[in-house]
C-alpha cells in the first residue's frame, strides 16, 4: 500500500511558465518539457530539474539556465524517478510547476509504478 502524501489532493497548481519550459525543452532535442522546479539561482544562471517526456518515455533531468540566453543540459537524466523525489523537493519550498495537471497526473502515476 502507497502512503498518501498532501501533495495527492493538491488540484490547485500553479501553472508552467511556458518561456521556461521552452528553454528547458530546448536543451532536449525530440523531448518536451511538462514540469519543472528551481533548484537553484546562481546569479548568471538558474539551475532546474524538470520531466521530459517523447511519447510514452518520461525523464527526469537538470537544466542551467543561464541569464545571456544559453541553456546547457546538465549531468543527470534517469528514467527511473520515484514520487518521494518531488517529495523531498516540495519539503525543501521547491515547489513543481506543471504544464497541465494531466501532465502531472500522469508523470506521479508513472513514478509510483516505478517505486513498487
Amino acid at each position: 500500500m502507497n502512503q498518501l502524501t498532501i501533495f495527492d489532493f493538491v488540484e490547485d497548481e500553479q501553472i508552467a511558465d511556458s518561456v521556461i519550459l521552452n528553454r528547458i525543452q530546448s536543451a532536449f532535442p525530440g523531448w518536451e518539457a511538462i514540469g519543472y522546479t528551481k533548484t537553484f539561482d546562481w546569479g548568471w544562471s538558474e539551475d532546474y530539474a524538470a520531466i521530459i517526456r517523447r511519447g510514452d518515455e518520461y525523464m527526469w533531468v537538470h537544466a542551467e539556465l543561464y541569464k545571456d540566453g544559453r541553456v546547457r543540459a546538465g549531468y543527470t537524466q534517469r528514467k527511473d524517478f520515484e514520487p518521494h523525489w518531488f517529495e523531498r523537493y516540495e519539503q525543501k519550498k521547491r515547489h513543481w510547476v506543471w504544464r497541465s495537471l494531466d501532465d502531472r497526473n500522469r508523470v506521479f502515476e508513472i513514478a509510483r509504478q516505478k517505486g513498487v
